[in-house]
């Protein structure tokens, strides 16, 4: 049996976009961002969330086939 809207649906998509182009910004505007006093943590937080969308993402698609 399969969805029409794929494995996350078009909400999830939606946000796994937003997510990752904010995580793209933060990755290359990283050096910017702590040279105007973003401490290194935030910024490092920011990036391993980042990181960890799309992980969660393809573990969640993998077991909803199962």
């Amino acid at each position: 049996m399969t969805r029409r809207g794929g494995l996350l649906g078009p909400t999830g998509v939606r946000v796994i976009s937003l997510v990752l182009a904010i995580g793209m910004i933060a990755g290359i505007g990283a050096p910017y961002l702590l040279q105007a006093g973003v401490p290194l943590w935030t910024v490092l937080l920011l990036v391993l969330i980042v990181l960890a969308v799309p992980v969660v993402a393809v573990v969640r698609a993998e077991r909803s086939r199962r």
